[in-house]
């Protein structure tokens, strides 16, 4: 059903031009998934295992030559658990979520430093 609106014929009435619609934009030119530019810019991601949640990607770092994500465990947060970028498999940017292989290999765990509340 179409709706026919009648033109404007004041000559104060401003014209507006249509709005361009949105382009979406890929991550890689040729519209392929970018796994290594993701898992670089994964902070603040909920990392889950087969079990549930594990935690959140608190710093993507480079030990070895090996990008490793500190994700902060534990109910309050108060564990910095290091698991290697290997471990994730799969990716989804737009839900800020990753997913960890079963059994996830954890190199090393931290105490977090504590955070000051405002």
């Amino acid at each position: 059903m179409a709706i026919t609106v009648p033109a404007t014929t004041s000559k104060t009435a401003k014209q507006r031009p249509a709005p361009a619609r949105a382009r979406r934009a890929s991550p890689a030119p040729n519209g392929s998934f970018d796994r290594d530019y993701w898992l670089g810019h994964c902070e603040g991601y909920r990392v889950d295992g087969v079990e549930g949640r594990i935690g959140f990607v608190d710093a993507v770092r480079v030990q070895r030559g090996a990008a490793v994500l500190a994700v902060r465990a534990g109910r309050l947060g108060r564990r910095i658990l290091l698991v290697p970028a290997e471990e994730v498999v799969f990716i989804v940017p737009r839900a800020g979520r990753l997913w960890l292989q079963t059994p996830a290999t954890i190199i090393d765990s931290e105490a977090a430093e504590g955070r000051v509340a405002a």
